[in-house]
C-alpha cells in the first residue's frame, strides 16, 4: 500500500490548460516536445480525436483535434513525426469569440488599427481574395516581431468585406497603412501557431 501511495504522490501531473498562446513556447499545455499520448492527459476524456485536415487546397494530412465540437475552443494539430508542427487555433471559427488568447490581448476580433498600435507602426499583409489572403507576412521591425521568434504566430485578417477593392486584393504584399486597408479595418479571424523549424527566426 505504501509504495502505491508514494508512486501516486510522485506521478507526473498533467499541466493545467490556461488557454494561453505563448509564441515559440506553447499552446496551453502543448509544447514542442509533446507527443500524441500526452494530449489524453492534458485534456478531458473524449475531447481528443484523430482525423485529417486540409492544409492546402485539396491536400489532406493526418491531424489531431481537441475540443472539436466547440469551434470557440478547437485546436487542430498537425504533426512533424512524433511532435507537433503547427496548431490551428479555434479551427473552423470565423465569427464569434475564441477562448484562446495571444500576447498583448490579441484575440479573434482584434482590429487592424489596434494591431498597428500594439506593433508601434504598420505591418504587411498578404492581399485578400486568394487562399492565403489576409495573413500577416511581416511586422516590419515593429514590436510584434516577437510573435515570429523561435516559431511563428500567424494572424489572419478578415477580407470578406474587401469586395472588389483592387488596392487590397491579389497574391501580393499589402502594407497595413494602405488607405483602403485602414478604411476596411479588418479584424483577426484566424491564428496559426507554428513551432520552431530549421528556418525559424531565432531570438534571445
Amino acid at each position: 500500500m505504501i509504495p502505491l501511495l508514494v508512486a501516486l504522490l510522485f506521478a507526473p501531473q498533467a499541466p493545467a490548460n490556461d488557454w494561453a498562446l505563448v509564441p515559440g513556447v506553447r499552446v496551453g499545455p502543448i509544447t514542442a516536445v509533446t507527443v500524441r499520448a500526452d494530449l489524453d492527459r492534458f485534456f478531458p476524456k473524449g475531447s481528443v480525436e484523430d482525423d485529417e485536415i486540409e492544409l492546402d487546397e485539396g491536400i489532406l494530412q493526418p491531424a489531431t483535434f481537441v475540443f472539436r465540437k466547440d469551434p470557440s475552443q478547437t485546436l487542430a494539430i498537425s504533426w512533424n513525426g512524433t511532435h507537433p508542427k503547427q496548431v490551428f487555433i479555434c479551427h473552423g471559427l470565423r465569427r464569434g469569440t475564441c477562448r484562446w488568447q495571444a500576447p498583448n490581448g490579441i484575440h479573434f476580433g482584434t482590429r487592424l488599427n489596434e494591431i498597428e498600435s500594439l506593433n508601434g507602426g504598420p505591418f504587411t499583409v498578404s492581399g485578400f481574395s486568394f487562399y492565403y489572403g489576409g495573413n500577416v507576412l511581416s511586422w516590419d521591425g515593429g514590436k510584434l516581431a516577437k510573435l515570429d521568434c523561435n516559431g511563428r504566430l500567424v494572424l489572419t485578417l478578415d477580407g470578406e468585406r474587401a469586395g472588389k477593392v483592387q488596392a487590397i486584393r491579389g497574391d501580393r504584399p499589402i502594407p497595413s497603412s494602405t488607405p483602403e486597408m485602414r478604411k476596411l479595418n479588418p479584424s483577426v479571424v484566424g491564428m496559426l501557431f507554428q513551432f520552431a523549424g530549421p528556418d525559424s527566426k531565432r531570438c534571445e
